[in-house]
Order: C-alpha cells, then sequence, then structure tokens
C-alpha cells in the first residue's frame, strides 16, 4: 500500500517554485557538467541537486540525507554533506556482518555494545533512540525524512523532522493533541493558511506561526543550531554549565559539558546488578552507561595469571568522591578499590569482576577497561583475612609468614592468659621492597608502630591480660607488595 506523505502548502509552493526552467545544455550545446535530475548525477561527492538541478555545496543539513550532516571544510572553503559521527555504509542488515555483530547504525558493531529492541518497539530503547526494526537494535533517533523512516502506527511530519503517531478521523480525539485535527493521518492545527488567525500562517510543520521557525538543526543554515525553545536559528551555544542551558527534559553534566537526560535510564547492559548478571566484557571503551539510584553495575573478565586489568572510568569530576570501583573475586572479595580508577594484576587464571557503584540518585559514566601485563602478587595461605572479622587465629608463641599485596590489610587475632601482655614485631622483612605498617587493636583503642625498619607494638598485661586482641599488617602506600613474619611473645 502507498503511504501518503502530507505536505503543507508552504512547503509544496516552495518545492513547486524550484522547477527547472531550462535543460541540460550549456551555451555551447554541450552536457552541462552541473545540470543534475537526482543528487547521484553530481559528480563531486557530498554535493546535493538543488531544486533548480544545480549541483552545489549543501547550506543546511536538511539538503542531505538523513544519517548525513553538512559540514564545513573552512580550509577546502566547502559545504559537503558526509556521515554523522557514528554512522557508517558498512552494512544495511545483520547478514551483512560477522557472527557476533549487529548491524548497528550502518556499522558491524559488537553485541556488547548493542542495545538490542527484540520486540520491535521504540519502548526497548533509551530517550533519544529508536529501535530498527529491520535489525531489532536501537539507533540514534534522527527523525524522518518520509514515513518509511518511522513505525506501521506513525507517520512523518516532515516539518518536525519525527515520527509522530498515525492518526484517523475515528482516532483522533484519543490521539491528537487539543486544538489539532487529523489530516491525511496526521495530526495538525492547520492545513492551510486560512485555517489561522489574523497574521499566522501554517508552517510546514501543521502548525499557526508567526513567522517561519526551526524544529530542528536540520531546518538551519551551517554552522547555525537551531534554539527550540525561540524556533530561531543562532550560533552554537558553548558546552553547558547549569541545567538552565538544556531543554526541559535534560540536566547539564558540568564534567563533559553535555546535556544529558534528567530521568535516569537503564543503559544496555541491563540487568547486571550482581554476578550472576555480570556483563562478560572484552577491553575497550564502553560509552553512555548510567547508574540509577542502589544500582550496581557488575562487569566480569577471563584473566591469565599476569594479566593486569585497569579501569578507567570517565564521569563528572565533581561526583568523583560519590563513585567506588573495585575489582573483586567470585567469592565477593574486594581485590582493588578507588573511586575512578582501580587496577589489579591477577595471580592466578580465573573469573574477575569489576564492580561500580554511586552514591548519587543518577550518574552517567564512560568506562575504559585495559589489559596488559604486570607482576602478580601471590596471597599467603591466611586469606581471606582483609577484615577485622575474619582475622587469623595465632598461638601464644611461635611465628607466623604472611605477604602484604596491593591494597591489603591482613588481621591476626591473639588470646592472651590473664595477667599477660603481648609483644609483637615484624621479622624477616625488606623495607626496601616497601614499607609496612604493625598495629595491635584492643577494642576501641589502636596502636601502631612507629619505626618503619622494625615494626614493633606491646601492650601491657594491666590493659590486655585475659582479653582477645588483634594485630594488623598493611602498608601505608596502598601500591606495596610485601613478605614478613610476624613474631609474638607474651610476657
Amino acid at each position: 500500500m502507498t503511504r501518503a506523505l502530507f505536505i503543507p502548502p508552504l512547503l509544496l509552493a516552495a518545492a513547486l517554485a524550484g522547477c527547472p526552467s531550462s535543460g541540460p545544455s550549456n551555451e555551447d550545446g554541450g552536457v552541462d557538467p552541473l545540470h543534475c535530475e537526482v543528487r547521484e548525477d553530481c559528480q563531486i561527492p557530498g554535493q546535493i541537486c538543488t531544486t533548480d538541478h544545480r549541483c552545489a555545496d549543501c547550506e543546511s543539513s536538511g539538503e542531505c540525507r538523513l544519517k548525513e550532516e553538512c559540514r564545513i571544510d573552512a580550509d577546502a572553503g566547502t559545504q559537503r554533506c558526509e556521515l554523522r559521527e557514528g554512522w557508517g555504509t558498512e552494512c544495511e542488515t545483520n547478514s551483512d556482518c560477522t557472527a557476533g555483530q549487529w548491524c548497528m547504525q550502518g556499522l558491524c558493531t559488537p553485541e556488547d555494545q548493542v542495545r538490542l529492541c527484540p520486540n520491535g518497539t521504540n519502548e526497548e530503547c533509551l530517550q533519544h533512540e529508536r529501535c530498527n526494526t529491520v535489525n531489532l537494535v536501537c539507533e540514534e533517533d534522527l527523525g524522518c525524512t518520509s514515513d518509511f523512516d518511522c513505525s506501521a502506527l506513525e507517520v512523518c511530519n516532515v516539518g518536525l523532522h519525527s515520527c509522530v503517531p498515525k492518526c484517523t478521523p475515528e482516532t483522533a480525539a484519543q490521539v491528537c493533541a487539543g486544538g489539532e485535527k487529523c489530516v491525511d493521518e496526521h495530526c495538525v492545527q492547520c492545513a492551510s493558511n486560512e485555517e489561522c488567525g489574523l497574521g499566522l500562517l501554517c508552517d510546514p510543520a501543521g502548525r499557526c506561526v508567526a513567522k517561519a521557525r526551526c524544529y530542528q538543526d536540520r531546518d538551519c543554515k551551517v554552522p547555525l543550531v537551531c534554539y527550540q525553545q525561540t524556533g530561531q536559528c543562532v550560533e552554537k551555544p558553548p558546552p553547558c554549565v547549569s541545567d538552565e542551558n538544556c531543554a526541559p527534559d535534560e540536566r547539564c553534566n558540568v564534567g563533559t559539558g553535555k546535556c544529558v537526560p534528567r530521568d535516569c535510564q537503564p543503559d544496555r547492559f541491563e540487568p547486571d546488578d550482581d554476578v550472576s548478571q555480570a556483563k562478560s566484557l572484552t577491553p575497550g571503551l564502553f560509552t553512555g552507561l548510567t547508574l540509577c539510584q542502589n544500582d550496581v553495575d557488575y562487569y566480569v573478565f577471563t584473566l591469565s595469571r599476569g594479566d593486569q586489568l585497569g579501569v578507567n572510568v570517565e564521569a563528572d569530576p565533581f561526583a568523583e568522591n560519590t563513585f567506588t570501583t573495585a575489582v573483586q573475586d567470585s567469592s565477593g572479595r574486594t581485590l582493588a578499590a578507588g573511586k575512578l580508577l582501580t587496577s589489579y594484576v591477577a595471580p592466578t587464571p580465573d573469573n574477575y569482576y569489576v564492580v561500580i557503584t554511586t552514591t548519587d540518585k543518577y550518574q552517567p559514566y564512560d568506562v575504559n577497561f585495559l589489559l596488559s601485563r604486570g607482576i602478580p602478587c601471590d596471597d599467603d595461605t591466611w586469606e581471606p583475612n582483609d577484615l577485622p572479622g575474619q582475622p587469623t587465629e595465632l598461638n601464644s608463641s611461635g611465628l607466623v609468614d604472611g605477604v602484604i599485596c596491593p591494597q591489603d590489610r591482613d588481621h591476626f587475632s591473639l588470646a592472651l592468659p590473664a595477667g599477660k601482655g603481648v609483644t609483637a614485631t615484624l621479622t624477616d622483612y625488606d623495607s626496601g621492597k616497601g614499607l609496612l605498617r604493625l598495629c595491635l587493636l584492643n577494642g576501641a583503642s589502636e596502636t601502631c608502630s612507629d619505626d618503619p625498619q622494625a615494626p614493633t607494638v606491646s601492650a601491657p598485661a594491666a590493659d590486655v591480660g585475659g582479653k582477645t586482641v588483634l594485630l594488623r599488617v598493611d602498608a601505608p602506600d596502598e601500591r606495596t607488595s610485601n613478605t614478613y613474619t610476624i613474631e609474638v611473645q607474651v610476657q
């Protein structure tokens, strides 16, 4: 069935005014190289075929194809239609790509970088995205130039450059807004100037306006952009510095200077809120991710011994203190942690989990996973004893060998007889490989060694006799790896 295209009178008149008045020959009777019937007739890539059938540079992105924009080359003095950033011509359908890839925005894209819409609905995609119903992937919503860019239940309002709900005279009351009527399956205020008030015109979007206005950047001559609040083409504003610089449904990410959706929307990897749902990824940059309220994002990597996984979270720098980025093992033990940066060298082949959280209600972020080779630190046999609630028990005499790895803490418990005090010392410890610290914890009291070369702590019987105390070994520099021996003397 042929799909009708609604074109209000102003747009139709402009098109008729551009009809050719001469043929393709030049003054010498030869073929005019600038004459064209369609854009493909133009010999220079990126030029357009104007309404008077001449090949020329573009003036606005509205003269280009939907996936293109009119781009200025100041050095060459040209303005040509070029593919928008993030779009390509590598594929049209998923069958054009290799296994494990999807055709998204004309580019063969790995599955872990794609948000799918298996039911073919826009509701499965994020704000400012649409479902490509052929490939069932979410893509940037570029609007439309014809009904064929829209879903079966939509039509293209060419004035708005947007797909809008299709209406019929029977459904107009439910589909159209107040003051609108259904004309050729479009909800519009007007179909002609006569239907508007005195001094008003019916614009290409089917709206009564006092003067022509823009609805998208495509309506403006480059490098101007459309300021939708007034409908005027203006110079491109600087990066946003506050929410006032953004649309009502957006807020300003002052760290990036970009307007982002005001309401938090799950990213393409959700659900990925625990170990069982962790998203398996490969090293690389992943953009457009979000943390909503009480959200936790888990990513899993399979590492070999000596593999060093670096994690670089790119987010609003003013929100750095709200972030926690950790590397954990399958038991949930935190092996390394930071705010926006952390790294870990795997001592054994296994799955390792990157866990990213924020205390804010909503934070957008990008994350770059880097894989290199490093020197692993092998845990001692007492792990896990990183927390005061999971100490290794010591006897009242003898020696215990241990290892401190980066960001590691070792806790030991010692039950003392009544009337006995304790002295603990780190021996067989090479301070040149990294300084270690020894602390004694007696309830809420904490005493730490002040000699980094030969750490020693002690407590008299009057303070600790008949009690269980804790000994903690850690490093002032979280990057330190070193071995040690604890020698305990009860006296």
